[in-house]
């Protein structure tokens, strides 16, 4: 992990960026905030992540909407994601198992288990 590293966070919830948000740039993290699916679609569009941490269930765009343009995106094709999510079993759906994640983190959250999943993920050879 570099102090370069970048984690753009997708929820829809202000409540849950703050928490994540001030959980990681407390490790040193940067971080940068989409409240939206089109928002954060815009942000992959110009700028450079190591790691997305996005929400599933989002008005507009969802999570595997944005996901799926990720996926198929030259710029951050190979960037990894993280889903939080409040569903009880995001892995049952279609969509999940074929979604390319790490992982999936539970909502509410512990914010240093979540600061630590994190920190994990970018320690993590690419």
């Amino acid at each position: 992990m570099t102090s370069a590293s970048q984690v753009l966070l997708v929820d829809d919830d202000p409540s849950v960026l703050r928490l994540a948000q001030f959980s990681l740039e407390d490790r040193g993290l940067t971080v940068v905030l989409a409240e939206e699916g089109e928002t954060a679609l815009e942000l992959l569009r110009n700028e450079d992540f190591q790691l997305v941490v996005l929400d599933l269930m989002m008005p507009g765009k969802n999570g595997f909407e944005v996901l799926k343009a990720l996926r198929t995106s030259e710029r951050n094709a190979d960037v990894p994601v993280y889903i939080l999510t409040a569903m009880a079993n995001p892995q049952d759906s279609e969509e999940a198992r074929v979604a390319d994640v790490l992982g999936y983190l539970r909502k509410p959250f512990d914010p240093f288990e979540f600061a630590n999943t994190v920190e994990l993920a970018l320690k993590e050879p690419g």
